[in-house]
């Protein structure tokens, strides 16, 4: 074997064994990548019982708002009706005019 014949597959062996470092090196972060993902995602295991409870409550309020949007809206229609004016200014004038008889 050559001189030039060495130095040529010591420097391809040198650039195999560089690139071989660099997969090392690129397994070993997505390793660490990989190990806080099972991190995050085992701290959120109990996420599902959590939403649900929420929704549970989301809907609790919701009932209680619209109970009590019937309740204001029934009222609130009722005051801003002619006919609760109409009534009071009839019972205004049968009064008037019982008492104008007496």
């Amino acid at each position: 074997m050559t001189a030039a014949a060495g130095q040529s597959t010591d420097f391809a062996l040198g650039r195999i064994e560089g690139q071989m470092r660099e997969m090392i090196h690129t397994m070993n972060n997505l390793s660490q990548k990989t190990d806080a993902l099972v991190i995050a995602v085992t701290e959120m295991k109990g996420l599902p019982a959590d939403v649900a409870a929420l929704e549970a409550r989301v809907t609790v309020l919701e009932r209680e708002r619209e109970r009590r949007a019937g309740a204001i809206g029934f009222g609130g229609w009722l005051l801003r009706s002619p006919l609760l004016g109409w009534l009071a200014t009839a019972a205004a004038f049968v009064w008037a005019y019982l008492k104008g008889r007496g």
